[in-house]
């Protein structure tokens, strides 16, 4: 009843006039940050949808370093995960969990628990595979499950259950989403590739070598003293600084012959984007959000004008 008499003033030119100094700014300072918070989601939710717009789709075997969309098949990066709250099998997972609390003639859903994994995915889109690393980014799944229970954890025996949540104690409202196996996935994010020394430089490569091997100069010494003399003249020097040479060309050789290791993380000034939800259908979602958050601010910033001008005005 009083904050409906507290709404009501907001609309009364002189009440707000009249109003004590510390009120007024609590009303003004709430509609104030309303519409700053609009406008950054505006302009946040709005660039993102741009990006998804105007950035082409890559193949993991062709594309650039740096900045890149992909799209292809979610897989397993090593063994599956189990989702907190139903137990099932998965590659990412991200759970909430509310209580029903009750204060007089109000109610509300107040947030208890909540998780992500952060465990990597593969996408594959049959060029190649790229791991992708989940933390950070903003990640949009079909695989949404809600349901209601009389318990915190569901899996400690309480099932989907509203109605007995309602009568037995506190009630609860569980959010699972989940990203499995097979599911389409699209992601937007900073890509790099692990050449693992396909372009390292042999002479540095060798410099590398010599350090390890001076590391362990008694077994160099073993290995290199012909003479027997309890060092290493310069022509030992020599055969130890060929095989040095020998064996870089052998690592590089291995390293050459291991695949290349395609991951995708957050950029240091972009979003990461992570969806299962098809690229058109998530610049739609994303376009309308903007456009919710634009009318938002058109509506705060209005009333935070009217508070203003009937304060200066009075």
């Amino acid at each position: 009843m009083i904050l409906s008499t507290d709404l009501a003033e907001l609309f009364c030119r002189d009440c707000i006039a009249q109003q004590p100094a510390l009120k007024f700014a609590f009303w003004a300072g709430l509609t104030l940050t309303a519409t700053l918070f609009c406008l950054w989601r505006t302009h946040s939710t709005w660039a993102r949808a741009r990006l998804i717009a105007d950035l082409p789709t890559s193949r993991v075997r062709s594309a650039s370093q740096g900045f890149a969309e992909l799209a292809g098949i979610a897989r397993s990066a090593d063994t599956l995960l189990t989702s907190p709250l139903t137990g099932q099998p998965c590659l990412w997972w991200r759970y909430r969990i509310e209580r029903h609390q009750s204060n007089g003639r109000s109610s509300s859903w107040t947030t208890v628990e909540r998780g992500a994994s952060e465990a990597p995915l593969v996408l594959d889109d049959g060029s190649g595979r790229c791991l992708i690393w989940p933390e950070g980014g903003e990640l949009y799944s079909h695989r949404v499950k809600r349901w209601r229970g009389h318990q915190r954890h569901p899996l400690s025996g309480a099932g989907p259950g509203g109605l007995l949540g309602g009568i037995f104690g506190e009630r609860y409202r569980y959010t699972e989403e989940l990203i499995v196996d097979g599911d389409p996935l699209y992601v937007l994010g900073h890509f790099e590739t692990d050449d693992r020394g396909r372009l390292t430089d042999p002479k540095r490569l060798q410099t590398e070598i010599l350090r390890r091997w001076k590391g362990d100069y008694p077994t160099l010494l073993a290995r290199h003293d012909r003479n027997a003399d309890g060092k290493l003249d310069i022509a030992e020097w020599e055969a130890v600084r060929a095989a040095a040479a020998h064996a870089a060309r052998e690592e590089q050789r291995q390293r050459g012959s291991q695949p290349l290791q395609h991951q995708m993380r957050k950029p240091e000034d972009l979003p990461l984007l992570i969806s299962t939800v098809p690229e058109n259908r998530l610049g739609a979602r994303l376009r309308w959000q903007a456009l919710g958050f634009a009318l938002g601010f058109l509506a705060a910033g209005s009333v935070t004008a009217w508070l203003l001008s009937s304060r200066l005005s009075g």
